[in-house]
Protein backbone atom coordinates (compact mmCIF):
# COMPACT_ATOMS: atom_id res chain seq x y z
CA UNK A 1 0.00 0.00 0.00
CA UNK A 2 1.32 3.42 -1.17
CA UNK A 3 1.71 6.25 1.31
CA UNK A 4 -0.91 9.11 1.23
CA UNK A 5 0.35 12.63 0.05
CA UNK A 6 -2.01 13.41 3.30
CA UNK A 7 0.51 11.20 5.43
CA UNK A 8 3.72 11.95 3.45
CA UNK A 9 2.93 15.86 4.34
CA UNK A 10 2.18 14.79 7.82
CA UNK A 11 5.65 13.49 7.92
CA UNK A 12 7.85 15.61 6.16
CA UNK A 13 6.45 18.56 8.23
CA UNK A 14 6.48 16.29 11.50
CA UNK A 15 9.87 15.86 10.61
CA UNK A 16 11.38 19.46 9.88
CA UNK A 17 9.72 20.65 13.41
CA UNK A 18 11.45 17.09 15.37
CA UNK A 19 14.99 17.94 13.71
CA UNK A 20 14.58 21.34 14.25
CA UNK A 21 13.73 21.06 17.49
CA UNK A 22 16.65 18.40 18.60
CA UNK A 23 19.22 20.95 16.84
CA UNK A 24 18.24 23.88 18.51
CA UNK A 25 17.93 22.26 22.12
CA UNK A 26 21.08 19.93 21.38
CA UNK A 27 22.91 23.55 20.36
CA UNK A 28 21.99 24.99 23.05
CA UNK A 29 22.38 22.34 25.83
CA UNK A 30 25.91 22.12 24.17
CA UNK A 31 26.70 26.00 24.46
CA UNK A 32 25.43 25.97 28.17
CA UNK A 33 27.68 23.17 29.04
CA UNK A 34 30.80 24.45 27.20
CA UNK A 35 30.00 28.16 28.89
CA UNK A 36 29.23 26.59 32.56
CA UNK A 37 33.16 24.37 31.85
CA UNK A 38 34.69 27.54 31.10
CA UNK A 39 33.30 29.60 34.08
CA UNK A 40 34.20 26.39 36.04
CA UNK A 41 37.68 26.46 35.15
CA UNK A 42 38.30 30.22 35.30
CA UNK A 43 36.60 30.57 38.83
CA UNK A 44 38.56 27.47 40.00
CA UNK A 45 42.00 28.64 38.97
CA UNK A 46 40.90 32.04 40.61
CA UNK A 47 40.34 30.49 43.52
CA UNK A 48 43.29 28.36 43.87
CA UNK A 49 45.67 31.30 43.12
CA UNK A 50 44.10 32.63 45.99
CA UNK A 51 44.30 30.15 48.11
CA UNK A 52 48.28 30.08 46.85
CA UNK A 53 48.61 33.30 47.71
CA UNK A 54 46.90 33.10 51.19
CA UNK A 55 49.53 30.10 52.23
CA UNK A 56 52.47 31.96 50.84
CA UNK A 57 51.23 35.11 52.73
CA UNK A 58 50.86 32.70 55.85
CA UNK A 59 54.46 31.03 55.77
CA UNK A 60 56.17 34.59 55.61
CA UNK A 61 54.18 35.98 58.15
CA UNK A 62 55.20 32.36 60.55
CA UNK A 63 59.02 33.45 59.37
CA UNK A 64 58.49 36.66 60.46
CA UNK A 65 57.29 35.75 63.71
CA UNK A 66 60.53 33.48 64.54
CA UNK A 67 62.45 35.57 63.15
CA UNK A 68 62.02 38.59 65.72
CA UNK A 69 61.71 36.01 68.53
CA UNK A 70 65.52 35.41 67.20
CA UNK A 71 66.26 38.84 67.40
CA UNK A 72 65.15 39.03 71.08
CA UNK A 73 67.28 35.57 71.97
CA UNK A 74 70.19 36.83 69.98
CA UNK A 75 71.18 39.21 73.22
CA UNK A 76 70.51 36.37 75.96
CA UNK A 77 70.65 33.30 74.26
CA UNK A 78 74.29 32.29 75.98
CA UNK A 79 73.35 32.67 79.19
CA UNK A 80 69.20 31.68 79.05
CA UNK A 81 68.35 28.80 81.22
CA UNK A 82 66.02 26.41 80.48
CA UNK A 83 63.01 28.10 82.02
CA UNK A 84 63.04 30.81 80.21
CA UNK A 85 63.71 29.02 76.78
CA UNK A 86 60.93 26.79 77.20
CA UNK A 87 58.96 29.93 77.99
CA UNK A 88 59.64 31.86 74.85
CA UNK A 89 59.02 28.42 72.84
CA UNK A 90 55.79 27.53 74.17
CA UNK A 91 54.90 31.57 73.80
CA UNK A 92 55.37 30.89 70.25
CA UNK A 93 53.09 27.78 70.26
CA UNK A 94 49.85 29.86 71.44
CA UNK A 95 51.02 33.75 69.99
CA UNK A 96 51.67 31.73 66.07
CA UNK A 97 49.00 29.52 66.80
CA UNK A 98 49.53 27.28 63.44
CA UNK A 99 52.78 26.02 64.45
CA UNK A 100 52.27 22.51 66.88
CA UNK A 101 55.43 22.63 68.47
CA UNK A 102 58.75 25.08 68.44
CA UNK A 103 62.34 24.52 70.10
CA UNK A 104 65.78 26.52 70.33
CA UNK A 105 68.68 25.32 69.31
CA UNK A 106 72.58 26.72 70.02
CA UNK A 107 74.84 26.97 67.15
CA UNK A 108 75.71 22.97 67.04
CA UNK A 109 72.14 21.63 67.04
CA UNK A 110 71.43 20.90 70.47
CA UNK A 111 68.41 21.62 71.49
CA UNK A 112 68.20 24.07 74.34
CA UNK A 113 64.38 24.67 74.83
CA UNK A 114 61.36 23.18 73.88
CA UNK A 115 57.63 24.08 73.93
CA UNK A 116 55.45 21.81 76.28
CA UNK A 117 54.71 18.96 73.80
CA UNK A 118 58.52 17.93 72.68
CA UNK A 119 59.97 18.63 76.12
CA UNK A 120 61.74 15.31 75.97
CA UNK A 121 64.05 16.33 72.84
CA UNK A 122 66.47 18.96 75.36
CA UNK A 123 69.80 18.14 75.42
CA UNK A 124 69.25 16.05 71.85
CA UNK A 125 71.03 16.87 68.09
CA UNK A 126 68.56 18.65 65.79
CA UNK A 127 68.25 15.87 63.07
CA UNK A 128 66.08 18.23 60.33
CA UNK A 129 67.85 19.01 57.30
CA UNK A 130 66.21 22.33 57.17
CA UNK A 131 67.15 22.65 60.59
CA UNK A 132 70.83 21.82 59.85
CA UNK A 133 70.74 23.95 56.40
CA UNK A 134 69.74 27.31 58.51
CA UNK A 135 72.66 26.64 61.37
CA UNK A 136 74.95 26.53 58.66
CA UNK A 137 73.93 29.11 55.83
CA UNK A 138 72.54 31.14 58.41
CA UNK A 139 68.81 31.66 56.22
CA UNK A 140 64.98 31.44 57.43
CA UNK A 141 64.31 27.63 55.76
CA UNK A 142 61.16 25.85 55.25
CA UNK A 143 61.69 21.95 55.11
CA UNK A 144 60.50 19.26 52.72
CA UNK A 145 57.58 16.96 54.51
CA UNK A 146 60.18 14.13 56.79
CA UNK A 147 59.07 11.59 59.20
CA UNK A 148 59.95 13.36 62.70
CA UNK A 149 61.49 11.01 65.84
CA UNK A 150 57.81 11.23 67.25
CA UNK A 151 56.47 9.54 63.74
CA UNK A 152 54.79 12.63 62.75
CA UNK A 153 54.62 13.68 59.24
CA UNK A 154 56.13 17.26 59.82
CA UNK A 155 57.21 20.34 58.04
CA UNK A 156 59.82 22.74 59.86
CA UNK A 157 60.34 26.26 59.65
CA UNK A 158 63.18 27.48 60.98
CA UNK A 159 65.03 30.78 61.56
CA UNK A 160 68.63 31.46 62.46
CA UNK A 161 69.67 33.53 65.76
CA UNK A 162 72.66 35.87 65.18
CA UNK A 163 74.88 37.62 67.29
CA UNK A 164 76.43 41.15 66.63
CA UNK A 165 78.28 40.11 64.36
CA UNK A 166 76.42 38.47 62.41
CA UNK A 167 77.84 34.99 63.62
CA UNK A 168 74.47 32.23 63.66
CA UNK A 169 74.72 31.50 67.30
CA UNK A 170 71.67 28.95 67.17
CA UNK A 171 68.18 28.73 66.16
CA UNK A 172 64.27 28.68 66.75
CA UNK A 173 62.48 26.88 64.22
CA UNK A 174 57.88 25.84 64.26
CA UNK A 175 56.74 22.11 63.58
CA UNK A 176 53.47 21.73 61.53
CA UNK A 177 52.48 18.16 62.41
CA UNK A 178 50.48 17.45 58.86
CA UNK A 179 48.33 14.43 59.77
CA UNK A 180 46.48 16.54 62.36
CA UNK A 181 44.82 19.59 62.92
CA UNK A 182 47.33 22.34 61.41
CA UNK A 183 47.26 25.56 59.50
CA UNK A 184 46.14 24.22 56.31
CA UNK A 185 42.94 22.46 57.47
CA UNK A 186 42.29 26.70 58.56
CA UNK A 187 43.24 28.18 55.51
CA UNK A 188 41.73 25.27 53.42
CA UNK A 189 39.44 23.11 55.10
CA UNK A 190 36.36 26.40 55.07
CA UNK A 191 36.71 26.24 51.65
CA UNK A 192 35.00 22.64 51.29
CA UNK A 193 31.62 22.98 49.49
CA UNK A 194 28.50 20.16 49.51
CA UNK A 195 28.54 19.88 45.97
CA UNK A 196 31.50 18.06 45.41
CA UNK A 197 34.30 20.91 45.48
CA UNK A 198 37.43 20.36 47.13
CA UNK A 199 41.07 21.93 47.53
CA UNK A 200 44.08 19.89 48.29
CA UNK A 201 47.73 20.70 48.52
CA UNK A 202 50.90 19.13 47.64
CA UNK A 203 54.73 19.41 47.49
CA UNK A 204 57.10 19.76 44.87
CA UNK A 205 57.55 15.49 44.66
CA UNK A 206 53.98 15.30 44.23
CA UNK A 207 52.94 13.99 48.07
CA UNK A 208 49.53 15.34 49.51
CA UNK A 209 50.21 17.57 52.12
CA UNK A 210 46.74 18.53 52.78
CA UNK A 211 43.38 16.82 51.81
CA UNK A 212 39.46 16.88 52.99
CA UNK A 213 40.77 13.26 54.02
CA UNK A 214 43.25 13.39 56.19
CA UNK A 215 44.28 9.63 55.56
CA UNK A 216 45.51 10.47 52.49
CA UNK A 217 47.92 13.12 53.39
CA UNK A 218 51.41 12.10 52.64
CA UNK A 219 50.46 9.56 49.91
CA UNK A 220 52.29 10.15 46.81
CA UNK A 221 50.09 11.12 43.39
CA UNK A 222 51.86 10.46 40.07
CA UNK A 223 49.32 9.39 37.72
CA UNK A 224 47.29 13.00 37.58
CA UNK A 225 48.21 15.36 34.98
CA UNK A 226 47.68 18.47 36.84
CA UNK A 227 50.53 17.65 39.58
CA UNK A 228 52.40 17.01 36.60
CA UNK A 229 52.17 20.40 35.25
CA UNK A 230 52.00 21.79 39.16
CA UNK A 231 55.85 19.67 39.37
CA UNK A 232 56.62 22.04 36.00
CA UNK A 233 56.18 24.89 37.86
CA UNK A 234 52.83 25.77 35.99
CA UNK A 235 49.33 27.10 37.27
CA UNK A 236 46.32 27.37 34.74
CA UNK A 237 43.29 25.00 34.44
CA UNK A 238 41.86 21.91 33.01
CA UNK A 239 39.40 18.94 32.45
CA UNK A 240 41.02 15.56 33.69
CA UNK A 241 40.69 12.40 35.04
CA UNK A 242 41.68 12.52 38.71
CA UNK A 243 43.90 9.45 40.11
CA UNK A 244 40.48 7.97 41.22
CA UNK A 245 39.21 7.71 37.48
CA UNK A 246 37.03 11.13 38.43
CA UNK A 247 35.91 13.45 35.25
CA UNK A 248 36.67 17.19 36.94
CA UNK A 249 37.42 20.50 36.50
CA UNK A 250 40.37 21.92 38.57
CA UNK A 251 42.18 24.65 38.65
CA UNK A 252 45.79 24.94 40.12
CA UNK A 253 48.56 27.57 40.83
CA UNK A 254 51.98 27.31 42.50
CA UNK A 255 53.30 28.67 46.00
CA UNK A 256 56.54 29.95 44.84
CA UNK A 257 58.12 30.27 48.41
CA UNK A 258 57.78 26.56 49.05
CA UNK A 259 56.99 25.18 45.33
CA UNK A 260 53.99 23.37 46.48
CA UNK A 261 50.50 23.51 44.46
CA UNK A 262 47.40 24.33 45.84
CA UNK A 263 44.27 22.22 43.56
CA UNK A 264 40.70 23.95 43.33
CA UNK A 265 38.43 21.33 41.79
CA UNK A 266 35.14 19.94 41.08
CA UNK A 267 33.34 17.46 39.79
CA UNK A 268 32.14 17.82 36.36
CA UNK A 269 29.06 16.17 36.19
CA UNK A 270 27.93 18.70 39.01
CA UNK A 271 29.33 21.90 37.45
CA UNK A 272 27.16 21.13 33.86
CA UNK A 273 24.19 19.75 36.03
CA UNK A 274 22.20 22.89 35.54
CA UNK A 275 22.56 22.66 31.51
CA UNK A 276 20.44 19.12 31.70
CA UNK A 277 17.64 21.02 34.06
CA UNK A 278 17.76 23.61 31.98
CA UNK A 279 17.10 21.19 28.77
CA UNK A 280 14.50 19.37 30.31
CA UNK A 281 12.83 22.50 31.53
CA UNK A 282 13.14 23.94 27.82
CA UNK A 283 11.35 20.44 26.48
CA UNK A 284 8.48 20.20 28.83
CA UNK A 285 7.60 24.10 28.47
CA UNK A 286 8.07 23.59 24.60
CA UNK A 287 5.18 20.75 24.30
CA UNK A 288 2.08 22.62 24.36
CA UNK A 289 3.24 24.66 21.07
CA UNK A 290 4.78 21.60 19.35
CA UNK A 291 1.20 19.80 20.22
CA UNK A 292 -0.53 22.82 19.26
CA UNK A 293 1.70 23.10 16.06
CA UNK A 294 0.87 19.28 15.09
CA UNK A 295 -2.93 19.81 15.29
CA UNK A 296 -2.74 22.31 12.39
CA UNK A 297 0.14 21.11 10.34
CA UNK A 298 -2.68 17.66 11.03
CA UNK A 299 -5.41 20.13 9.77
CA UNK A 300 -4.16 21.72 6.69
CA UNK A 301 -2.31 18.89 5.51
CA UNK A 302 -6.08 17.53 5.09
CA UNK A 303 -7.22 20.56 3.63
CA UNK A 304 -3.81 20.79 0.84
CA UNK A 305 -4.98 16.89 0.23
CA UNK A 306 -8.16 16.91 0.01
CA UNK A 307 -7.96 18.85 -3.23
CA UNK A 308 -5.97 16.36 -4.87
CA UNK A 309 -7.41 13.57 -3.38
CA UNK A 310 -10.84 14.81 -4.78
CA UNK A 311 -8.87 15.07 -8.45
CA UNK A 312 -7.96 11.64 -7.71
CA UNK A 313 -11.37 10.39 -6.76
CA UNK A 314 -12.87 12.23 -10.02
CA UNK A 315 -10.18 10.95 -12.54
CA UNK A 316 -10.54 6.89 -11.18
CA UNK A 317 -14.35 7.46 -11.38
CA UNK A 318 -14.26 8.54 -14.88
CA UNK A 319 -11.70 5.75 -16.22
CA UNK A 320 -14.06 3.39 -14.41
CA UNK A 321 -17.43 5.17 -16.16
CA UNK A 322 -15.45 6.27 -19.26
CA UNK A 323 -17.01 10.03 -19.11
CA UNK A 324 -16.77 13.01 -17.73
CA UNK A 325 -18.38 15.06 -14.83
CA UNK A 326 -17.64 18.71 -13.58
CA UNK A 327 -14.27 19.26 -11.98
CA UNK A 328 -14.54 21.22 -8.31
CA UNK A 329 -11.10 19.62 -6.70
CA UNK A 330 -11.41 22.52 -4.15
CA UNK A 331 -8.06 23.83 -4.02
CA UNK A 332 -7.36 27.56 -1.94
CA UNK A 333 -4.50 29.68 -1.28
CA UNK A 334 -5.60 31.36 1.00
CA UNK A 335 -5.27 28.63 4.05
CA UNK A 336 -2.22 27.90 3.21
CA UNK A 337 -0.51 31.71 3.83
CA UNK A 338 -2.60 30.80 7.09
CA UNK A 339 -0.62 27.21 7.59
CA UNK A 340 2.56 29.62 7.03
CA UNK A 341 1.66 31.93 9.58
CA UNK A 342 0.76 29.83 12.30
CA UNK A 343 4.08 27.51 11.86
CA UNK A 344 5.92 30.95 11.88
CA UNK A 345 3.73 32.48 15.24
CA UNK A 346 4.63 28.56 16.70
CA UNK A 347 8.24 29.21 16.51
CA UNK A 348 8.21 32.96 17.49
CA UNK A 349 7.06 31.80 20.88
CA UNK A 350 9.36 29.18 21.20
CA UNK A 351 12.14 31.47 20.50
CA UNK A 352 11.16 33.60 23.38
CA UNK A 353 10.64 30.93 25.59
CA UNK A 354 14.10 30.16 25.26
CA UNK A 355 15.05 33.71 25.57
CA UNK A 356 13.53 33.89 28.51
CA UNK A 357 15.14 30.47 29.80
CA UNK A 358 18.60 32.25 28.90
CA UNK A 359 17.52 35.24 30.82
CA UNK A 360 16.61 33.14 34.11
CA UNK A 361 20.03 31.39 33.79
CA UNK A 362 21.78 34.24 33.98
CA UNK A 363 19.90 35.79 36.89
CA UNK A 364 19.99 35.45 40.59
CA UNK A 365 16.28 33.90 41.84
CA UNK A 366 16.84 35.24 45.50
CA UNK A 367 17.48 38.80 44.87
CA UNK A 368 16.90 39.46 41.50
CA UNK A 369 20.39 40.61 40.72
CA UNK A 370 22.59 39.09 37.50
CA UNK A 371 24.60 36.26 38.76
CA UNK A 372 28.29 35.48 38.25
CA UNK A 373 27.84 34.08 34.71
CA UNK A 374 26.04 37.91 33.73
CA UNK A 375 28.86 39.61 35.17
CA UNK A 376 31.80 37.56 33.20
CA UNK A 377 29.60 38.10 30.15
CA UNK A 378 29.48 41.78 30.11
CA UNK A 379 33.29 42.10 31.39
CA UNK A 380 34.19 39.74 28.25
CA UNK A 381 32.10 42.56 26.14
CA UNK A 382 33.78 45.72 27.92
CA UNK A 383 36.94 44.39 27.48
CA UNK A 384 37.04 43.22 23.75
CA UNK A 385 35.36 46.79 23.12
CA UNK A 386 38.39 48.27 24.77
CA UNK A 387 36.22 50.22 27.59
CA UNK A 388 37.72 50.92 30.42
CA UNK A 389 35.75 50.18 33.37
CA UNK A 390 36.00 50.01 37.57
CA UNK A 391 35.00 47.08 39.59
CA UNK A 392 33.40 46.68 43.32
CA UNK A 393 33.46 43.70 44.91
CA UNK A 394 31.49 43.69 48.37
CA UNK A 395 31.39 41.83 51.08
CA UNK A 396 28.46 41.75 54.33
CA UNK A 397 30.34 42.08 57.59
CA UNK A 398 30.02 39.09 59.99
CA UNK A 399 27.20 37.57 57.85
CA UNK A 400 27.50 34.27 59.80
CA UNK A 401 26.60 35.70 62.67
CA UNK A 402 22.97 37.21 61.18
CA UNK A 403 22.49 33.55 59.85
CA UNK A 404 23.39 31.68 63.12
CA UNK A 405 21.22 34.86 65.77
CA UNK A 406 18.57 35.37 63.53
CA UNK A 407 18.07 32.52 60.96
CA UNK A 408 18.69 31.87 57.41
CA UNK A 409 15.62 33.28 56.51
CA UNK A 410 15.98 36.40 57.65
CA UNK A 411 19.75 36.38 56.41
CA UNK A 412 18.07 36.04 53.04
CA UNK A 413 15.74 39.06 53.98
CA UNK A 414 19.24 40.85 54.40
CA UNK A 415 20.81 40.25 51.42
CA UNK A 416 17.13 41.40 49.26
CA UNK A 417 17.56 44.10 51.56
CA UNK A 418 21.28 45.22 50.24
CA UNK A 419 20.50 44.14 46.96
CA UNK A 420 17.68 46.65 47.11
CA UNK A 421 20.45 49.20 48.33
CA UNK A 422 22.58 48.34 45.84
CA UNK A 423 20.18 48.86 42.43
CA UNK A 424 18.45 52.32 43.80
CA UNK A 425 22.40 53.79 44.22
CA UNK A 426 23.78 52.46 41.39
CA UNK A 427 20.79 53.03 39.28
CA UNK A 428 21.90 54.11 35.38
CA UNK A 429 25.71 54.68 35.66
CA UNK A 430 26.39 50.86 36.56
CA UNK A 431 25.48 47.32 37.19
CA UNK A 432 24.93 45.30 40.30
CA UNK A 433 25.64 41.22 40.37
CA UNK A 434 25.31 39.05 43.20
CA UNK A 435 28.93 37.27 42.99
CA UNK A 436 28.44 34.34 45.90
CA UNK A 437 26.86 34.04 49.10
CA UNK A 438 26.94 37.08 50.63
CA UNK A 439 29.44 38.77 47.85
CA UNK A 440 28.02 41.47 45.78
CA UNK A 441 30.08 43.04 42.61
CA UNK A 442 29.27 46.54 41.16
CA UNK A 443 30.57 47.34 37.62
CA UNK A 444 31.08 50.88 36.40
CA UNK A 445 31.75 51.42 32.77
CA UNK A 446 33.55 54.77 32.24
CA UNK A 447 34.07 55.40 35.66
CA UNK A 448 37.33 56.00 36.98
CA UNK A 449 38.39 54.36 40.26
CA UNK A 450 38.44 57.19 42.10
CA UNK A 451 34.43 58.32 41.55
CA UNK A 452 33.98 54.68 42.46
CA UNK A 453 35.08 54.42 45.46
CA UNK A 454 33.29 57.48 46.57
CA UNK A 455 30.20 56.15 45.27
CA UNK A 456 30.69 53.03 47.31
CA UNK A 457 31.60 54.77 49.97
CA UNK A 458 28.13 56.91 50.12
CA UNK A 459 26.49 53.64 49.75
CA UNK A 460 28.29 52.37 52.86
CA UNK A 461 27.62 54.89 54.93
CA UNK A 462 24.03 55.18 53.92
CA UNK A 463 23.45 51.35 54.70
CA UNK A 464 25.40 51.43 57.97
CA UNK A 465 23.00 54.17 59.14
CA UNK A 466 19.61 52.59 58.86
CA UNK A 467 18.29 49.63 60.18
CA UNK A 468 18.40 46.23 58.32
CA UNK A 469 15.66 43.20 58.40
CA UNK A 470 16.96 42.22 61.54
CA UNK A 471 16.38 45.25 63.62
CA UNK A 472 19.99 46.36 63.39
CA UNK A 473 22.55 48.32 60.95
CA UNK A 474 24.83 46.08 58.81
CA UNK A 475 28.33 46.70 57.29
CA UNK A 476 30.17 45.61 54.64
CA UNK A 477 33.68 46.21 53.45
CA UNK A 478 34.55 46.54 49.47
CA UNK A 479 37.44 45.92 47.41
CA UNK A 480 37.80 48.89 44.34
CA UNK A 481 40.12 48.06 40.88
CA UNK A 482 40.18 49.82 37.06
CA UNK A 483 40.77 47.97 34.15
CA UNK A 484 43.19 49.02 32.60
CA UNK A 485 44.87 51.34 35.22
CA UNK A 486 45.33 48.55 37.91
CA UNK A 487 44.83 45.23 36.12
CA UNK A 488 45.24 43.90 32.12
CA UNK A 489 42.86 41.46 32.29
CA UNK A 490 39.47 40.44 33.87
CA UNK A 491 40.40 37.61 36.31
CA UNK A 492 43.51 39.72 37.49
CA UNK A 493 41.10 42.55 38.05
CA UNK A 494 38.81 40.49 40.36
CA UNK A 495 41.79 38.91 41.97
CA UNK A 496 43.32 42.29 42.79
CA UNK A 497 39.84 43.94 43.67
CA UNK A 498 39.64 40.53 46.17
CA UNK A 499 42.87 41.56 47.14
CA UNK A 500 41.49 45.13 48.17
CA UNK A 501 38.33 43.22 50.39
CA UNK A 502 40.59 40.95 52.31
CA UNK A 503 42.22 44.11 53.33
CA UNK A 504 39.60 45.98 54.52
CA UNK A 505 38.30 43.49 56.27
CA UNK A 506 41.98 42.78 57.87
CA UNK A 507 42.28 46.45 58.72
CA UNK A 508 38.29 46.61 60.57
CA UNK A 509 35.80 46.27 58.47
CA UNK A 510 33.63 48.57 56.84
CA UNK A 511 35.45 50.44 54.93
CA UNK A 512 36.08 50.75 51.20
CA UNK A 513 39.53 50.08 50.04
CA UNK A 514 41.00 50.94 46.23
CA UNK A 515 44.01 49.12 44.78
CA UNK A 516 46.51 51.99 45.06
CA UNK A 517 45.54 52.55 48.82
CA UNK A 518 45.89 48.62 49.40
CA UNK A 519 49.59 49.02 47.73
CA UNK A 520 50.23 52.26 49.96
CA UNK A 521 48.73 50.40 53.34
CA UNK A 522 50.86 47.27 52.35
Amino acid sequence: MKISLKHLLLAIAWLSIALTLASSLYAGYRADQQTLEKNTLETNFAYAQKLAKMTEDYFLRTERILAYSASELSLSLDHANSKYLNHEAERLVVHAESLSSVIITDNRGMILGTSSDVRSFIGKPLLDEGGIETLTKGKATISKPYQSKTGRLVIFIAAPIKDMKGNVIGLIGGSIYLKEENVLNELLGQHFYEDGSYVYVVDENGMLMYHLNQDRVGEYVTQNPVIAELRKGHSGSMRLLNSKNQDMLAGYALIPLTKWGVVSQRPTEMALASSKGMLSEMILKSLPFIALSALIILYFASQIAKPLEKLASYATDQLERDGHAPLESGAWYHEAIQLDLALTDSFDRFQKKVDHFILESSTDPLTGLLNRRALNEQARILVEQKVHFTLVILDIDRFKRVNDTYGHNRGDEVLKYLSDKLKHHVKDIGTCYRFGGEEFVILYPNIEYEQATEFTDELRIDVASEISPVGEPITFSAGVANIPEHAEHFLRLLELADECLYHAKETGRNKVVNAPERNKRV
